[in-house]
Formats: structure tokens, sequence, C-alpha cells
């Protein structure tokens, strides 16, 4: 399968500064947290070698994980950076740059829709989510299944650094605020860099090893009990650049209400063990849906 492309003139272009950062940290994370989820939840109901669509790739990793089980995918993301990673990290996927709220594909393409890593949590209203649900329904076959994730109403809140990453040559924290009057939260990331330039004149032996010794204290240990240290251990001439992203919680009663209105039939919602979620849980929530087979 060949990589293609389709522009658009809507595309999430504020998510290209981002693409690098993500693919060189997270986005393995996220694939290797997903996948044993994707595993249980999917694979056993459909069969190898099947169409699988993943709906905002972002830079492929998990769409490379299913082309090495043997399934075919076909991955669509509105960030063309994002894009330009997946296509080295999934090489034999087929790519396309367009917008989950708006793309248009032949109808009964697909025999399963992923959309993972809370990427729909980006979508900042309920309406246009029921626009993604209904793309969705269309391009699924009769019986096809629809995975994804969200966050839920109570998964933001306000930490000023709740995650963080050191290494050689960047630095990144990242922290969340949550207004709960208008439901909406925000993610600031700060990517640190050295000036390479002042780091060439203090170079050292010494210098380099306190660097390394921090960096394994921070990453080893740091960043899960107390993130912000990071702040105090990078070098003062390090140059800084913030990103911004808004998010949307939402309720589970909504997903599903928006689920079945598109069509969709068996809705069950899981927890990040896989397990059927149970009615208190409001952090996220792993939702599969079917649709309907042709009577």
């Amino acid at each position: 399968m060949n990589n293609t492309e389709i522009s658009t003139e809507n595309r999430y272009t504020d998510y290209d500064p981002w693409a690098w950062l993500y693919n060189q940290s997270e986005a393995h994370l996220a694939a290797r947290r997903i996948l044993p989820i994707i595993e249980k939840l999917l694979i056993p109901n459909i069969t190898n070698g099947t169409k699988i669509f993943d709906l905002c790739c972002g830079t492929g990793q998990l769409s490379q994980e299913l082309i090495a089980r043997g399934y075919q995918v076909v991955g669509l993301d509105g960030s063309e950076q994002m894009l330009h990673y997946a296509r080295q990290n999934a090489p034999k996927a087929e790519l396309i740059l367009d917008d989950a709220r708006s793309f248009e594909l032949p109808s009964n393409s697909f025999d399963a829709v992923i959309c993972t890593d809370s990427a729909l949590n980006h979508i900042m209203s309920l309406e246009e989510l029921k626009q993604v649900f209904s793309n969705v329904y269309s391009v699924l076959q009769a019986d096809g299944l629809f995975l994804f994730d969200l966050g839920l109403e109570n998964r933001y809140s306000n930490i000023a650094v709740a995650d963080g990453e050191m290494q050689k040559d960047y630095a990144w924290t990242v922290g969340e605020t949550y207004n709960r009057e208008e439901k909406v939260g925000t993610f600031t990331i700060t990517m640190f860099k050295p000036d390479n330039e002042k780091q060439a004149q203090k170079s050292n032996l010494l210098t380099s090893s306190i660097q390394n010794l921090k960096r394994v204290i921070y990453n080893k240990f740091l960043r899960y009990i107390k993130p912000a240290a990071l702040l105090k251990l990078i070098k003062r001439d390090w140059q800084s650049s913030t990103m911004k992203f808004s998010v949307k919680p939402h309720a589970k009663t909504d997903i599903q209400s928006a689920l079945a209105e598109a069509g969709f039939t068996a809705i069950e919602i899981y927890d990040s063990q896989s397990k059927l979620a149970k009615p208190e849980e409001d952090q996220e929530a792993y939702f599969v849906a079917r649709k309907p087979a042709v009577s």
C-alpha cells in the first residue's frame, strides 16, 4: 500500500510544532500503553489481515504495530508534521491529511476504526464530536467496530507541572489547567533547548558528567514524584518555547447518546485495564461501539 496525502483547508496547524516532541518522547509510550487494550477489546473480534482506519493517527507508531500484526492500515491526521513522522514510522500505511470532523472516504471501507490517546478530547464541542461519529459510521462496514478513548469529566485539573523529561539536547514540561465552569482544559507544554554556541564554550567532562547524573535522577525518579524539579535542573542558558492546547472532557452518558444518534449499537465502556467500567469512574474511558450488521 502506498503513502498518499489529501490536502485540505481544514487542518490542525496548531499541532505541527508539537509533532517533533510527540514523536521523540511520548508517541511510543502511548502506543505501548494502548496496544494491550486493542489486543483485548478489538483484535479478537476482527479477522487477521482486514482493514483498520487509524483516525487521528499522529506520528504512526500504533499504525505500525498493527501493520506488523498483519493488518492493512489507513491513517488520517490533520497535522502535516505528524504525518511527516508517520511516513517514517509506518511506511506501509496509507496516510491522509484531513480533518476528523469533515473527511470524506468511500462508505463501508473498514472493518474497524480506532482513535486513541485522547485525540477526540481536542474536538471542542459535542456537536462536532457527533459529526466525527457520523463520519466513522459511514466508513465502517456493517458489523464493524469503533474503539476510542476519551478523558471524562474529572480527568483534568490544575497542576503547574504534571510531567516532564530531560535529555541531552532537549527537555520539556507539561502543565494543565481546568476551567470547571466552561469545562475546558488547557495543556501548556514548555520545551527547553540549549544554545549550541554557549554550550560549546562551556562544555567539559565535569559539566557533562553532572548533566548526565541530573538526567538519570530526574527521568528515573523525580519525574514520577516531583516533576517540577526539572525546572531547577536544566541549565539557565537553555532557551524555552511554549505551546498550548485546549481539550474538552465529556460525560459518559453524552458520549453514549451521541454514538446511538449516529447509529451505533452494542456500546460498551471499559477502563484502562480493559474491564467494564464502573458507573462512578469519571477519569477516562475506552468505548467500543458496533455498526449494526445488515439484516
